[in-house]
């Protein structure tokens, strides 16, 4: 009798682990169920943007356990985001920069992002131009992740050894430039490595000489469209005249890293041509920044700002209602702040207010920027910026022909 009581003891005992089990297993398979989908595809190849969207993409995640995220990285690699997007693959938000976030609106694949763009309040928490990368004609297609201001910096004890006073604005800067030239020391440039120095002067005359949205409007017209942009030319006048007057050739600059900063610090070379995503790590003593880049310009005082990353909606989007939640949470002021503790310049004003040092001339510059600030390149077809970097190459060599826009022009649209 015993041993038939012990049987169904044990009979018991395997009924309830079975239970325990099939329990947990539901339980679990339940919670999976429960958790929303997210699929991000980064189609962005600049690596300092790509530290900061992985910053916030950690950030959420932390913050998000219901939500199972798939990410999709491109850095290092090739894609064509439109393909991607047509072929039904499943994408809900993407990272991408202006050029693509303008050739994606015009095929009618971003979602308007309006709503999104009011609710944040974002005109009033961030600045002009974190709104100005994403926007096309009139509609916000896109958000900018993170902006840099490009900055020219100069060592005081260097230029002090080289008998040579501080510059305060632009113009003597670049005299200070032919200088350093005239004694055969190159210019590191740390820029981030779609722009060059050839790149960033282009872009700098250029905000002062055409209306940047203008340019938009025309954006792969066609040869005829485009001839119509009679300020084009100019550009590569003024662009002429500076390198000439200033001494800048091919081997005025140099492209360099993040050694170059440490460097720069320890008072390696007199003039630095960097971003403002190393405000951090620009610790020296001695180095002083150029505030003043008034330039009488018609469109306002513009210094040239790199936005290379833009987030957006497709409007296949399966769980665009999950992508705004993402939208809403990185834009906080609380995570925004989380970015500024990290040590890089935010594009959110009140995450900044605390940022001091030479960081706060470059949060002023970030400030000042309108959409002439947009890299003139920015607003180009991969075939024409292509061709305009060639230009200014040949320029920088000697070869200036006065017709170097319809040249462009009939090399692109033949």
């Amino acid at each position: 009798m015993k041993k038939k009581s012990k049987s169904i003891h044990n009979l018991y005992s395997v009924l309830i682990i079975l239970i325990m089990v099939f329990s947990l297993s539901s339980c679990k398979k339940e919670k999976i169920e429960e958790q929303k989908k997210f699929n991000i595809y980064m189609d962005t190849t600049d690596e300092y943007s790509s530290n900061v969207i992985k910053f916030l993409i950690d950030d959420f995640k932390k913050n998000n356990a219901d939500v199972d995220i798939k990410f999709n990285d491109v850095l290092g690699g090739k894609s064509n985001i439109l393909d991607t997007i047509n072929n039904g693959t499943e994408i809900d938000l993407i990272f991408t920069n202006r050029n693509t976030i303008i050739e994606l609106s015009k095929k009618g694949v971003l979602s308007d992002l309006e709503d999104v763009y009011e609710q944040l309040t974002f005109k009033d928490r961030f600045y002009d131009i974190m709104s100005s990368y994403g926007r096309v004609g009139d509609i916000h297609y896109g958000l900018g992740v993170i902006p840099y201001s490009i900055e020219l910096l100069y060592n005081k004890e260097y230029l002090q050894k080289l008998n040579i006073s501080n510059p305060n604005n632009l113009d003597q800067w670049l005299s200070v430039l032919k200088k350093v030239n005239g004694n055969g020391i190159k210019t590191p440039v740390v820029l981030t490595e779609d722009v060059d120095a050839n790149g960033y002067l282009f872009s700098l005359i250029a905000s002062k000489a055409i209306n940047i949205n203008e340019l938009e409007k025309n954006y792969d017209g066609g040869e005829e469209s485009y001839k119509k942009l009679k300020a084009m030319q100019e550009i590569f006048n003024e662009f002429n005249s500076l390198t000439k007057d200033n001494g800048i050739n091919l081997n005025s600059f140099e492209i360099s890293n993040a050694q170059s900063i440490d460097g720069f610090n320890n008072g390696d070379s007199p003039l630095l041509v960097g971003i403002s995503y190393y405000n951090s790590k620009l610790t020296g003593s001695n180095i002083g920044i150029i505030e003043d880049y008034d330039n009488n310009s018609n469109y306002g005082s513009n210094i040239p700002i790199i936005i290379n990353s833009i987030l957006g909606i497709p409007v296949n989007a399966k769980n665009s209602d999950v992508a705004t939640d993402f939208i809403k949470y990185i834009y906080s002021d609380e995570v925004q702040e989380r970015i500024v503790q990290s040590g890089v310049i935010s594009g959110n004003k009140m995450a900044n207010r605390k940022i001091t040092g030479i960081g706060k001339t470059m949060v002023q510059h970030i400030y000042k920027a309108n959409d002439n600030s947009i890299l003139i390149l920015y607003n180009m077809p991969d075939k024409i910026k292509k061709s305009v970097i060639l230009a200014t190459k040949r320029i920088l060599s000697g070869e200036f022909s006065t017709s170097e826009w319809n040249e462009i022009l009939k090399e692109c649209y033949e």
